[in-house]
């Protein structure tokens, strides 16, 4: 019997406890010993990581293996150490049965061979569950009755303040930023302008980044500010969506203020004002979302302002807008122009189809040279992913051992994921890349088919299915000075193509431009 061996310990259990990944470990290799025929085919370490939902690395790569029949029999130590959800348990419960997997959990002398074993199993699950609901609604009624005394929460101190003794005390270096805030808000009615100044003049934020529109409107909107302690303004329901609470609560917090209630409510009173006057334009932009800033990365936005009683409407870079001219010089384009431009572009496709074939021709002519090169850096990506899960396993033995402290250990353990997810993205582009070398694979007539469409019906559409139509042929576009490049998926791969637009409309404070052709 193949066996595979599940350990897991969360970030808050204590090395004391006697559940640590070793301990584990020799309990379950001490078990399969026992065992005729029994033999260890793969171990399972979720280091760090919840029970509360089954999307965990290690537990996914148990599935896979479960699915690629490379497993037998699934044990580990404690039930909750693979599930704490009833419903997680009873859907992969059932997945090893419709695969012949027997589930052994030592603690309690499970076996799901046996019928008693399941019924037993299904009730522990249920235990588990139930305690770690518990345990939080316990968390949330201590919170619930510190915030109705009007004390702090704990966690990372809000901006102008820093915890001493589990007390709140004034930063004096951000009091003075967030009084500027508020009075410039008042002086220039714009969270924009803030951004600019505190960008453009040096100013960042606790973190060192660059301030974004959101971080400011969130605190311009916060009334901890001036004395009032809030909780459970939101909440998550079971299936984790968040939504807004009907009875928060505010109370007078015990922490010193910061502003006066009088300027907070001034300030509130002014974004209303804004809210009512700007132009509701939200749904009038075709190509929201696949619209990216060719200067910085950034999307594009769709914005509308209002000018001698006249509403002018632009893409324009989130860049420029949520940071100002320190994260991009600005970038835009009128939305009949780049709309346009897109749609007359896609519609001569279909009276001239020889000039995709020309492009995808190039582009796997291009892929197949490189073809080589690509899966040897490939294979380097994947030995980059092992050396970096053999480094979160050091990382976690380190915090276990009591070598490093919980914060070092966070901050290890956030680098070393950060650097995962970039290298999966590469090696998943690699991957697209190397797979695109055959122009025989690619369905040319189900994307002609799409740009006859836009010749011949879109002008009927009404805006949400002109969308979903643009999006079929679309995947991305990005505006530059002064071209327009846009990627059509072509399955299985994107071919892009550039126009030379002379559309650019350069971005200034108010909002404004003025059309700029092409040098």
């Amino acid at each position: 019997m193949r066996c595979g061996l599940y350990i897991r310990v969360s970030t808050d259990m204590q090395k004391e406890k006697g559940e640590s990944l070793d301990v584990q470990l020799k309990r379950l290799k001490a078990y399969v010993d026992s065992k005729e025929d029994w033999s260890i085919a793969e171990i399972y370490k979720d280091a760090g990581v919840s029970a509360k939902n089954i999307n965990r690395p290690e537990f996914n790569k148990m599935i896979e293996d479960i699915d690629q029949d490379r497993i037998d029999v699934i044990l580990c130590t404690k039930l909750d150490r693979l599930f704490r959800n009833t419903r997680d348990f009873l859907n992969t419960s059932d997945n090893f049965e419709k695969k012949n997997i027997t589930f052994v959990c030592l603690e309690g002398n499970i076996d799901t061979s046996s019928p008693a074993g399941r019924v037993f199993s299904t009730i522990r699950a249920a235990f588990a569950q139930f305690e770690r609901e518990t345990t939080a609604d316990r968390v949330r009624d201590v919170m619930r009755s510190r915030a109705e005394e009007g004390k702090w929460n704990g966690g990372i101190s809000p901006y102008g303040y820093y915890s001493e003794n589990k007390e709140l005390k004034i930063n004096t270096k951000e009091e003075k930023v967030i009084r500027e805030l508020y009075a410039l808000y008042l002086e220039h009615r714009s969270i924009r302008h803030i951004v600019h100044h505190f960008n453009a003049g040096g100013i960042k934020t606790r973190k060192g980044d660059l301030w974004s529109s959101t971080s400011i409107r969130r605190m311009l909107t916060n009334p901890f500010y001036y004395g009032i302690v809030t909780y459970s303004k939101r909440s998550h329901t079971y299936s984790g969506e968040l939504r807004r609470n009907k009875k928060p609560i505010f109370s007078n917090g015990k922490h010193p203020p910061i502003i006066s209630k009088e300027l907070f409510d001034n300030v509130q009173e002014t974004i209303k004002q804004q809210s009512r006057e700007a132009p509701k334009a939200n749904a009038k932009y075709l190509l929201t979302g696949i619209v990216y800033c060719g200067a910085c990365g950034s999307k594009m936005h769709g914005m509308a302002h209002r000018r001698l009683k006249k509403v002018h409407r632009y893409y324009r870079c989130s860049g420029y807008v949520q940071k100002g001219s320190a994260k991009c010089k600005g970038n835009a384009i009128r939305v009949d122009n780049l709309e346009g431009s897109i749609i007359g572009d896609l519609r001569k496709f279909s009276l001239n189809p020889n000039r995709l074939e020309d492009a995808l021709k190039d582009l796997t002519e291009l892929n197949s040279d490189n073809s080589d090169a690509i899966r040897e850096r490939i294979n380097s990506m994947k030995n980059r992913l092992i050396q970096i899960q053999t480094k979160k396993q050091k990382i976690f033995e380190l915090y276990e051992e009591g070598n490093i402290n919980k914060a070092d250990f966070l901050s290890r353990k956030n680098l070393a994921e950060e650097e995962d997810i970039l290298v999966n993205k590469e090696m998943g582009a690699l991957k697209e890349r190397v797979s695109g070398t055959d122009f025989s694979s690619y369905d040319l007539e189900y994307t002609l088919g799409l740009c006859k469409n836009i010749k011949e019906v879109y002008d009927d559409l009404d805006l949400p299915d002109r969308k979903e139509l643009i999006r079929s042929l679309l995947s991305e576009i990005n505006v530059d000075k002064h071209d327009i490049e846009y990627s059509m998926p072509v399955q299985p791969k994107f071919i892009s193509f550039t126009q030379n637009s002379g559309l650019f409309v350069k971005s200034s404070d108010t909002g404004r431009g003025s059309s700029r052709k092409p040098a």
